[in-house]
């Protein structure tokens, strides 16, 4: 509602975020080598019952809410987009951990890429929202600023704005890889053996030190407003809220052992077929073909719902998974509320204690 309220740049941000996010879905289907999550069966399915609708719609409102409030920090195109990164990246961790155990979503037993996980999560999962997050919002800012001269947010005309919507849909995923997921994951893990959770760190200390060296000289209109009200509570806090009380919600309540997910999921079969494939610099690396019935760890899943409390036998790519039970219900409470915490109090600063948004109508002087 409020990307068309405020029309201009950040309608064009919303629907930039959209076609990022559709594109980056149907590589990852349609790529073998990274085609390794699968998304359980929703009201509306595409792309051959992979891709849930509520999904497409999740991307805008991830890079959306995290690019408007950083974007008040008034800092320029590169701090602005590391900024956004860890609030995309906090934001999205909670829904990762929550989606997993409530069967959302499963991913690949073997992937190499991502083995490592966190409360089921892979290191990667957060690697991809650090990584993608900043390619997206540096090409969408400097894409314009390259056709038009203008400010982040001050908008260009119609044709300059589809063709910066188009051009950061379609290249933020390549890019991103490129500039970001190459350089700080496959180099630091596959190159030179660091972990998953070292890359993961690493890459967050780097930007929040990159955030706090360009705050410590912020410019005045990127401070809070000295008289007055600061009319923050809007439609963009209001959804930051839902989505934190709503994760903090089910993570109290909601009861996973219940959870019956029949859907399309990693390809169930033969224990002792391997693929080999290379990796994004070039290394051969090799995963289980399928899902091995008999040993596999996916402690989120398991099939005691079903007939006779295991997996069919054969080669299948559509069956019932079930949830399993929370092994420390409270420490799972403990880490999804530290990070709903961590995202609100990072927010109320974004949004609250920073600048306003900046008008569209607004003149500018081009810098």
């Amino acid at each position: 509602n409020k990307a068309l309220r405020r029309g201009g740049r950040y309608r064009s941000l919303w629907l930039a975020a959209l076609l990022h996010g559709v594109v980056t879905e149907t590589v990852c289907y349609w790529v073998p080598e990274i085609d390794n999550f699968w998304h359980a069966q929703s009201s509306v399915m595409m792309l051959g019952r992979r891709l849930p609708l509520y999904i497409m719609l999740c991307h805008p409102v991830y890079n959306y809410m995290s690019n408007v409030a950083a974007s008040r920090l008034k800092l320029g195109i590169f701090p602005t987009a590391y900024a956004a990164a860890l609030a995309d990246s906090v934001s999205f961790h909670v829904f990762d951990i929550i989606a997993i155990k409530l069967l959302w979503w499963t991913w690949h037993d073997t992937d190499p890429s991502i083995y490592e996980r966190h409360f089921w999560v892979p290191f990667t999962a957060t690697l991809y929202r650090l990584t993608f997050s900043p390619t997206f919002t540096i090409l969408f800012y400097g894409i314009h600023k390259m056709m038009t001269g203008k400010r982040m947010l001050q908008a260009g005309s119609f044709l300059q704005e589809a063709a910066i919507v188009i051009l950061t849909g379609l290249l933020a995923f390549p890019a991103a890889v490129a500039t970001h997921f190459i350089p700080l994951y496959h180099s630091l893990h596959d190159a030179l053996g660091a972990s998953s959770e070292v890359c993961v760190l690493a890459v967050i200390y780097l930007y929040i030190l990159i955030v706090w060296a360009a705050d410590r000289n912020g410019p005045e209109e990127g401070r809070p407003r000295k008289k007055g009200d600061h009319p923050w509570k809007d439609e963009l806090a209001l959804v930051v809220l839902i989505n934190t009380l709503t994760f903090a919600g089910l993570a109290l309540f909601a009861k996973p052992e219940t959870i019956v997910s029949t859907g399309i999921h990693e390809p169930l079969g033969p224990c002792n077929e391997t693929v080999q494939f290379y990796n994004a610099i070039g290394q051969v690396v090799s995963k289980r073909k399928y899902l091995c019935p008999t040993d596999y760890d996916e402690g989120y899943m398991d099939f005691h719902c079903v007939p006779g409390g295991r997996a069919p036998p054969g080669v299948h790519h559509w069956y019932t998974v079930c949830g399993t039970p929370h092994e420390n219900h409270a420490e799972h409470i403990t880490v999804v509320w530290g990070f709903c915490l961590l995202g609100l109090t990072y927010y109320y600063n974004l949004l609250a204690c920073s600048g306003l948004d900046e008008s569209t109508n607004k003149k500018h002087k081009t810098n």
